[in-house]
């Protein structure tokens, strides 16, 4: 008995046999089977390129997503912040910080920033002009300290040997306009000294402390002022809010007793 030929390729590359022992049936056609049929279904998705079901695909779907709101720039607020209470160094730098960062952003608070670099500009020119006005008002002293020419002079600043006008009614000083000794004056200093530290104690203690010590010091600078009925006592020191910031310092000027001007120094004599 002849055994049958093996099976060999047939058109396009398919088997003209069918599979030994049976099998599905073969395609329709020689070597050739039909193309799968595509389809949905349920609940299923098609092929690439074939259109989408009704309704669309299933599953849930997204919100687009939301833009976050810019908020205001820290840099503007603390700009302001200083430029208000006269911080001016930092409220330019914080300021030119934020108009950078705002218009890089899109941050709220360039306003707040232009705001801040005005009002510290502002207090520039404010200082500048105190410290114009300060160095073009102030006594003039020669080397040895003594006044050459009038003009303002800081309570805290006042030196042994100074001539001083503003004394008539004055209760809380500042600053006295100092002149030349050899001028109208109704003051002179003839002692500088610091109360001993501690608490604060009252105004009545201070008062009876600094007239003590004052009257003490003067016979050393004018010995002939202690008897001279013509010569009365003033003296400078420091209020409670002055003392708890540290300021003891007293000063004790020789004055007219009539209340009117001298001329010349009592230094000595």
């Amino acid at each position: 008995m002849t055994a049958p030929p093996p099976p060999g390729p047939g058109p396009q590359g398919a088997w003209n046999q069918p599979p030994a022992g049976g099998g599905w049936p073969p395609p329709a056609g020689v070597g050739s089977y039909p193309e799968p049929a595509y389809g949905p279904g349920p609940g299923g998705y098609g092929p690439p390129g074939y259109p989408p079901p009704p309704g669309g695909y299933p599953g849930a779907g997204y919100p687009p997503p939301q833009q976050q709101k810019p908020g205001t720039n820290g840099f503007a607020i603390a700009s302001l912040i200083f430029g208000i209470i006269g911080g001016v160094l930092l409220g330019f730098i914080f300021g030119f910080i934020a108009l950078s960062q705002t218009e890089r952003t899109g941050q709220n608070g360039r306003g707040l920033a232009l705001a801040g670099v005005i009002l510290s500009s502002l207090w520039t020119i404010l200082i500048v002009v105190a410290i114009i006005l300060a160095v073009t008002t102030s006594a003039k002293r020669d080397s040895g300290g003594s006044v050459t020419e009038g003009g303002s002079i800081s309570a805290t600043a006042l030196k042994v040997g100074d001539c001083v006008n503003g004394l008539k009614n004055t209760t809380n000083l500042l600053s006295l306009p100092g002149v030349p000794c050899g001028q109208p004056h109704e003051g002179e200093v003839f002692a500088v000294f610091d109360l001993p530290a501690g608490e604060y104690p009252g105004a009545a203690a201070v008062d009876d402390e600094v007239s003590k010590e004052c009257n003490t010091r003067l016979g050393a600078y004018s010995p002939s002022a202690e008897t001279d009925p013509d010569v009365g006592l003033f003296s400078v020191y420091p209020l409670e809010q002055n003392w708890r910031r540290g300021d003891r310092q007293v000063v004790c000027l020789a004055t007219a007793s009539s209340g009117g001007t001298t001329t010349g120094s009592i230094r000595g004599k």
